[in-house]
C-alpha cells in the first residue's frame, strides 16, 4: 500500500511542476510554437481540464496575463500532495 501512496505522490509531483512550469511560461509570454514549451502546455491541460470554468480563466495585471486555472489546480494536487505524504508518515508508523 505505501509503494502506491508513493507511486501516486511522485505522479502528483509530477504534475504539480508541470503546472509551476505553465504559470511561469505564462507570465513570461513564452513562445507557444517552441517544442518544450508547446509539450507543457499540452501536458497541463489535461491536468487543469476539470477545474476550467470554477473562476474566470484570466486576470491582467499591467502587462501580465495570469491564468487562474493552473493556480486553482496546484492547489488541488498540492494538497492532494500532503494528505498521501502525511498517510505515507502514518503508514511508516504503524509498521
Amino acid at each position: 500500500m505505501r509503494i502506491l501512496f508513493k507511486l501516486i505522490y511522485i505522479l502528483v509531483s509530477f504534475g504539480q511542476t508541470i503546472l509551476i512550469f505553465r504559470i511561469v511560461l505564462s507570465l513570461i509570454k513564452a513562445n507557444l510554437r517552441n517544442s518544450f514549451v508547446s509539450w507543457v502546455y499540452s501536458i497541463s491541460d489535461i491536468l487543469i481540464t476539470p477545474f476550467q470554468g470554477i473562476i474566470a480563466k484570466e486576470i491582467y495585471l499591467d502587462n501580465f496575463k495570469i491564468e487562474l486555472t493552473p493556480i486553482i489546480a496546484l492547489i488541488f494536487f498540492s494538497i492532494i500532495a500532503f494528505i498521501l505524504s502525511e498517510l505515507t508518515k502514518t503508514l511508516n508508523k504503524t509498521d
